[in-house]
């Protein structure tokens, strides 16, 4: 039998039945903003803007200590330079697991790979025995990532950008499974969950397979038109409300980030 959540008066008051995505005329575009429990999961293009769109939505930060910002392509650095571009909480959890796996993997795998090439000294074996280098196992980042947001509590607020690190590492049927859990654990305490995935090379399958487990599906869209770029966004799910299924062309400016232009139904 599933676990059931309480959850106080005072904490119903305070979150409400809708979140905000960070922006405004999205959340008027999107009838008040999207309904705790959900999880979106966004099918990007390169250079559409999802990215900046993922740092947006954790902004609210509701609970700064509640909100976890997970990175697998970008840095520590860059991530805090956008936030406080755009003066959003810099108190909210953030973990970069490209930083994490660079330092982790890639460097004792070159490590190695420079020892037989150039053979063992005396000084290279006295390194390996201080670090351990030898008695490391590999690190089950996908494992980790999963555990992190399930320990979050009721009304979270979460980010993945992106999932592609773990598609292109781990068996494709254990990175769903782990992203069921996620959708229902996000469900369960009616935590915001947003995860980004490249549209680029992705198996059709699935991206079946993700769009069912999300219940709200989008779609970030670059094109060029004549010397500009065109960036949109297209919801194609949006459970129990198809009213919300639309295109928005957007732009992104220094005060307000991300801000639809246009609005378009597409059902």
């Amino acid at each position: 039998m599933a676990k059931k959540m309480s959850f106080t008066k005072e904490d119903e008051e305070f979150f409400g039945t809708m979140g905000s995505f960070g922006i405004p005329k999205f959340d008027a575009a999107m009838r008040g903003g999207v309904p705790r429990g959900f999880t979106i999961v966004a099918f990007t293009e390169t250079g559409s803007g999802s990215d900046l769109f993922a740092k947006q939505f954790v902004s609210p930060a509701e609970e700064p200590e509640n909100t976890l910002y997970i990175a697998t392509d970008e840095g520590q650095q860059d991530i805090v330079r956008i936030f406080q571009k755009y003066k959003w909480p810099l108190d909210i959890k953030v973990r970069t697991i490209g930083e994490e796996y660079n330092n982790t993997v890639l460097e004792k795998q070159l490590l190695a790979s420079r020892y037989r090439l150039e053979g063992f000294q005396l000084g290279d074996i006295q390194r390996l025995a201080q670090t351990r280098f030898v008695q490391e196992t590999t690190q089950d980042f996908l494992t980790e990532v999963t555990n992190e947001i399930m320990a979050l509590g009721p009304y979270f607020r979460a980010v993945i950008d992106n999932m592609d690190f773990f598609l292109q590492r781990e068996d494709q049927s254990r990175v769903i499974s782990m992203m069921r859990m996620l959708q229902a654990h996000a469900q369960m305490v009616r935590g915001l969950l947003f995860i980004c995935v490249s549209s680029e090379g992705l198996d059709k399958s699935v991206k079946q397979e993700l769009s069912s487990i999300s219940d709200m599906t989008l779609s970030f869209r670059v094109r060029t038109i004549g010397s500009d770029f065109e960036t949109s966004m297209i919801v194609s799910k949006f459970r129990n409300a198809p009213e919300n299924l639309k295109m928005l062309v957007f732009r992104v400016t220094p005060e307000e980030g991300i801000t639809p232009e246009t609005v378009e139904r597409i059902a």
